[in-house]
């Protein structure tokens, strides 16, 4: 689900002229946005393995249960 967020043209097109305009000065990015990826990707794995859930079905069930998962709903509908 990360990667296909992160992963297009547009990222390749960037990231290329982004390398060949500074070279190596960016590659704190590089490493940066790895850790967080690794995070977020063990994140969910805790979250599927430990509901028995997938992804959408653990948000699902979490949304509903909370008194302003309307609101919650809205902001992540404008937010994709």
């Amino acid at each position: 689900m990360i990667l296909a967020a992160f992963i297009g043209p547009g990222t390749v097109a960037t990231a290329a002229k982004a390398g060949a305009s500074f070279g190596f000065k960016l590659l704190w990015a590089l490493f940066f946005s790895m850790l967080v990826c690794t995070l977020l990707q063990e994140a969910v794995m805790r979250i599927c393995f430990c509901t028995e859930l997938t992804l959408g079905q653990a948000l699902k069930k979490s949304l509903y249960q909370s008194k302003g998962s309307f609101f919650i709903q809205f902001i992540l509908g404008i937010a994709i």
